[in-house]
């Protein structure tokens, strides 16, 4: 680990947190206000799979009125 934080050029505190910090596992974003979304989100996703999280998001902003 010595070695590896000198040739980075940081601490060593720093790269250990580093590593510490990958292994944990990132909880899912969820607002509470956004509950209504999911619903059509998967709607959406199964009437059109190979649409990307931009076109989804295009398509479910013209089904609820919104705009981008």
């Amino acid at each position: 680990m010595k070695t590896v934080a000198e040739t980075l050029g940081v601490a060593r505190s720093n790269l250990h947190d580093k590593v510490r910090q990958a292994a944990k596992p990132r909880a899912s974003y969820r607002k509470p206000d956004d509950d209504y979304l999911l619903p059509l989100v998967r709607r959406l996703i199964g009437e059109r799979p190979t649409y990307g999280y931009r076109r989804i998001t295009g398509a479910g902003q013209q089904r609820t009125g919104q705009d981008g």
